[in-house]
């Protein structure tokens, strides 16, 4: 079997279901994960968050050229092939207001992050959408962020992937799942099914030295990387393993307001 993750930055998927894609490439299986908001944030001003975050990540300007290189890292340690796409993280998204040219962020706050799509998205909606369905392989089976923790990346990517118009995986966005459990157990009574993977020893191994790649962002979640592991070795014992979801109605849940 053929698996593509859209993974909406360039550490969720591995984070989610790091050790699952260990365990599929080790039975033989093909796996791909695509990044979707891979690209270079645009020349001139950034955001006052867009600043401040790449100063709690050490990077500077060149945060998405560092963090390209840390998921390929990352995926290495997994086997996994990648493909980053070019569309910027929200951080760095922005719309001209004419007529005085004045330029105004689209979430220019951390609440914002988890709010809702600004309208000015629709366009990029359709091009992510777009951009998907022309790379993407027949007969592949595809697998997108639930967008648990409704961060407005992984609602876009979900959103683009629903409107594929094809069956669906969903996977449990980490670590936004933990604050998501009434929102889980409600899926069965929506028609969803669930789906979970064992991991082996060794895959849960993998999954967390693959996650020790991603230095300039596992500070924001963990401590340490024991701190790290520890966590990662909870939720898989928690969890029984990796779980996907699938929804046999297939209706979108999320839309840009």
């Amino acid at each position: 079997m053929d698996w593509v993750y859209l993974s909406p930055h360039l550490d969720d998927a591995v984070l989610s279901c790091g050790g699952l894609i260990w365990e599929q490439l080790h039975s033989k299986q093909t796996v791909q994960i695509w990044s979707i908001c891979a690209g270079d944030p645009p020349s001139g001003v950034l955001s006052p968050l867009a600043e401040s975050l790449h100063a709690r990540w050490q990077t500077g300007r060149e945060a998405m050229k560092l963090r390209r290189a840390e998921d390929q890292a990352a995926c290495k340690f997994l086997g996994a092939n990648i493909r980053h796409f070019n569309f910027p993280d929200c951080i760095y998204r922005l719309v001209t207001l004419p007529p005085s040219g004045t330029v105004s962020f689209l979430y220019a706050s951390e609440a914002a992050l988890f709010g809702t799509l600004n309208t000015a998205e629709t366009l990029l909606f359709q091009e992510v959408r777009a951009q998907i369905e022309t790379h993407l392989p027949p007969q592949v089976q595809v697998i997108s962020p639930m967008a648990l923790g409704n961060h407005v990346d992984h609602q876009l990517v979900r959103l683009a992937a629903e409107a594929l118009g094809k069956p669906l995986w969903y996977y449990a966005d980490y670590p936004y799942i933990g604050q998501q459990g009434e929102h889980l157990a409600a899926l069965n009574a929506d028609g969803w099914e669930v789906r979970v993977f064992l991991i082996s020893a060794q895959g849960l191994i993998a999954w967390q030295d693959a996650i020790t790649a991603y230095s300039s962002q596992t500070g924001t979640f963990w401590e340490d990387e024991d701190q790290m592991r520890l966590a990662i070795e909870r939720y898989c014992s928690q969890s029984g393993g990796v779980r996907l979801w699938q929804n046999s109605r297939q209706y979108q849940l999320l839309r840009i307001s």
